[in-house]
């Protein structure tokens, strides 16, 4: 079923980039922060790094959320807020990773941020790719612009870079082990638009990235690359009909305005080894295209539409540091 044809039965039925700043960030008193086995240092805007040490060797793991969506008054809020709770205490991420549509800026009904406070009470550090409904497209009461949504994160790291087209939401996590400086493995995050044309990842952070990609060859780092986003790249489609997908399919992929020059980029990276993203909510599946691993994350709202039996969740991912190349390993968690 297609994502209009879905929502409408649902409704029936009920360039040269910048080099950033460090004084751009939220917290001017902000430097490394430790939350349990993680040490959190920021480098610059769009650069932070995670040195993850464990007692003992154990993979990292990172829990994926997907479209929130949370809504004001909504009793919505609250089965998503248990259900997160759960999660946490069962999974024991060590980083969350929010894949965007966290909440609905864009409506013209009052935005309220209930929803920042359940993240922020996870006490998980945690990281935020927006989404096209995270936007204040009609300036509703209690809409808030992008970088207000990126202040109010508490124990959420989110980084940015200034270019001459305006601020873009692009960064970037090494996640280092304690006795090695070079990197183990890399996080990259990107933002996409709202409007036709620019629901998709822009030309500016496709420079952005492909820049951080010819630095990290003169500093001789090569780990392996996992990128986070919202809106599923075009070649989601084209996994899934060629047969090799693992999971579940139940509305179109909704790539909007992606037009491959994303994937093109990681590709020739040679580093990239998986996407995760969000945006179509009844799609879970994943699979191996062109030696990247294209998968869903599992949608987290319970404010989101969806059959009622279609559960909500979300992706645990694991990266075993002590493998030579990373790769990540997931799977549904509820």
């Amino acid at each position: 079923m297609q994502r209009r044809t879905f929502l409408q039965t649902i409704a029936l039925s009920s360039l040269p980039v910048l080099a950033p700043s460090i004084s751009g960030f939220a917290r001017a008193d902000e430097n490394e922060q430790r939350f349990g086995d993680l040490l959190i240092r920021p480098r610059a805007t769009d650069h932070f790094e995670l040195v993850f040490t464990p007692s003992r060797p154990r993979p990292i793991r990172l829990l994926q959320l997907a479209d929130t969506h949370f809504h004001p008054g909504d009793e919505s809020n609250r089965a998503t807020e248990k259900m997160l709770q759960g999660l946490v205490e069962r999974e024991r991420p060590d980083f969350i990773i929010h894949t965007g549509d966290f909440v609905n800026n864009d409506s013209g009904k009052r935005v309220d941020w209930t929803g920042m406070d359940v993240l922020n009470g996870l006490k998980t550090p945690w990281a935020l790719c927006f989404g096209n409904h995270d936007y204040p497209v009609k300036n509703a009461e209690g809409s808030l612009p992008l970088d207000s949504i990126r202040q109010k994160m508490e124990r959420g790291f989110q980084g940015y870079i200034d270019a001459p087209t305006g601020r873009h939401y692009c960064y970037r996590y090494d996640i280092l082990d304690k006795d090695n400086p070079t990197p183990k493995a890399s996080l990259f995050f990107f933002q996409v638009g709202h409007a036709t044309g620019d629901r998709r990842i822009s030309d500016p952070q496709l420079a952005w990235f492909r820049s951080q990609i010819e630095r990290d060859a003169e500093r001789h780092v090569e780990s392996p690359i996992t990128v986070f986003v919202h809106i599923p790249l075009k070649e989601y489609h084209e996994l899934f009909e060629s047969g090799r997908a693992t999971g579940e399919k139940a509305e179109g992929v909704c790539f909007d305005s992606d037009t491959g020059e994303s994937f093109k980029a990681f590709s020739a990276s040679h580093r990239v080894v998986g996407v995760f993203c969000g945006h179509d909510h009844v799609n879970n599946y994943h699979g191996d295209w062109q030696g990247i691993d294209l998968a869903y994350g599992r949608v987290s709202g319970w404010g989101a539409y969806g059959p009622p039996n279609w559960q909500r969740g979300g992706r645990l991912i694991s990266l075993d540091l002590q493998a030579p190349k990373p790769r990540p390993e997931h799977t549904e968690v509820f």
